[in-house]
């Protein structure tokens, strides 16, 4: 009596070939197969059962067994395509197709086949054919639990790299109403097939869930996975969700983009003290090394009260090469030193942002610093700089400042001028005409005591 077939033994050969092509070039999707081409179908102990050369009716013969006809070409068929010789595989499949056609095999026999016209396909690239395929093993009749999870699968799979994600998400969803147990690849399958089509919303769940069975398995969420979820509550303008995403992230990975983002995003949500503080803590860690980055960090320090902090962020960016030393960003800097009432640390970077300057306000703001600082001839020279550069946002305010400085330089005539120019505005009209009789009394004032100590020289 010959030996039955080893069916159990054949279906794991036969699905592993399957699993190692599709982990091979789904190369967007997780990896579920760890085979090598060469372990497939070797060291196989399979064997056809009794033929006698003559075939029965399928009926009349288990649906579970291969006839030794078919099992010989199927050895065939693995043989040439180990050799990498599609074609004639293709060839010899072709005589399992015709008895396929009389209706001469039974159902085992015609999943055996199309499942091996699926896997050469596969190997060939040749998705479209290899779909046809599944559909045809899935229109089978009496498939098990186990045939029909399986072919769903590889469908949707299939669809997925050819890029047809509507067709792959229905077929992912079919194989979830259908699978016994959950399978979280399959929930991320969909989830980034509705990614791609940017149906952001109902991508979520299935997200989610793949996230969820994970955690119940006590298996590590990938980094990718974070990462798509944030960007789809984001997408949705979800953003105390993708807060609370990112948060996660950054406990988990401690990767440098994470720390980078979670100040922007505690932005998004208006939580401006903690971007704050944690725009300080990336910087302390030596994550923020980009112009944009150090300059947002000088900022929210501006904007939290710290105008020290933020001078000193700017100055160290500008020392280290990488925050740019243009115009905006010196004024900047010169204003937070100023706010901080570190007037004299404010000077040498607004000088320099007047100097590339086209009009002259940064020259008259460097004016009235100087004159801050008590230096009324540089604050004079500023403020005539300023006017010649012109393009002021109010020459008539520029006029006012240096009637100031020339009253405390006892230049008085030079003072009622520049107060006579500012009042040719009328919104400096009232200020210019008590800055004319103040000046016109401190001029007496002034010429009276100088004529006196020439007399007392005199007299002495």
């Amino acid at each position: 009596m010959k030996p039955e077939i080893h069916e159990a033994l054949l279906q794991k050969i036969i699905t592993a070939a399957v699993c190692l092509l599709l982990s091979g070039f789904i190369f967007v999707l997780p990896v579920l197969v760890n085979l090598t081409g060469n372990q497939l179908f070797s060291n196989t102990s399979v064997m056809a059962a009794d033929d006698d050369g003559a075939r029965a009716p399928p009926a009349a013969r288990s649906t579970q067994t291969l006839g030794r006809r078919v099992y010989t070409r199927i050895n065939e068929v693995m043989e040439l395509r180990d050799m990498e010789l599609y074609a004639e595989a293709l060839e010899v499949l072709g005589e399992i197709r015709e008895d396929y056609d009389r209706d001469r095999l039974n159902d085992r026999e015609k999943f055996v086949m199309w499942q091996f016209y699926a896997n050469l396909y596969q190997i060939q690239e040749q998705y479209p054919q290899a779909i046809q395929a599944y559909v045809e093993m899935l229109n089978l009749d009496n498939l098990t639990q186990e045939q029909v999870e399986q072919t769903l699968y590889y469908l949707g799979s299939l669809y997925y790299v050819e890029e047809n994600f509507r067709e792959a998400i229905d077929y992912f969803i079919q194989y979830n109403d259908f699978a016994i147990e959950p399978n979280e690849d399959v929930y991320y399958r969909i989830g980034t097939g509705y990614y791609q089509l940017e149906e952001f919303q109902e991508s979520i769940p299935f997200i989610l869930r793949n996230m969820e069975i994970l955690r119940a398995k006590n298996e590590e969420i990938s980094k990718n996975t974070y990462d798509l979820l944030r960007a789809l509550y984001f997408n949705v303008e979800d953003y105390e969700a993708a807060y609370q995403v990112l948060r996660e992230s950054v406990v988990l990975f401690d990767e440098q983009g994470d720390w980078v983002l979670l100040p922007a995003v505690l932005g998004q949500v208006e939580r401006f003290t903690e971007q704050a503080q944690s725009y300080y803590v990336v910087d302390t860690l030596g994550h923020l090394d980009s112009d944009s980055q150090l300059v947002n960090l000088a900022a929210q320090l501006y904007n939290n009260d710290y105008p020290y902090g933020c001078a000193r962020i700017m100055e160290r960016g500008m020392s280290d090469g990488i925050i740019e030393q243009d115009e905006d960003n010196l004024k900047f800097l010169s204003t937070c030193y100023q706010i901080a009432r570190e007037d004299a640390k404010a000077v040498e970077p607004l000088e320099r942002a007047a100097e590339m300057s086209e009009d002259g306000d940064s020259y008259a703001r460097l004016g009235r610093i100087y004159s801050t600082l008590g230096d009324f001839e540089k604050s004079v020279e500023a403020f005539d700089l300023a006017l010649e550069k012109g393009d002021l946002d109010r020459e008539d305010q520029v006029q006012l400042s240096r009637t100031r400085s020339f009253l405390e330089l006892n230049r008085y005539d030079e003072g009622l001028a520049a107060a006579r120019e500012a009042r040719s505005d009328e919104r400096s009209e009232d200020t210019a005409d008590t800055w004319i009789a103040h000046l016109t009394r401190e001029k007496l004032r002034y010429e009276t005591l100088q004529r006196q100590r020439r007399e007392l020289a005199d007299y002495l």
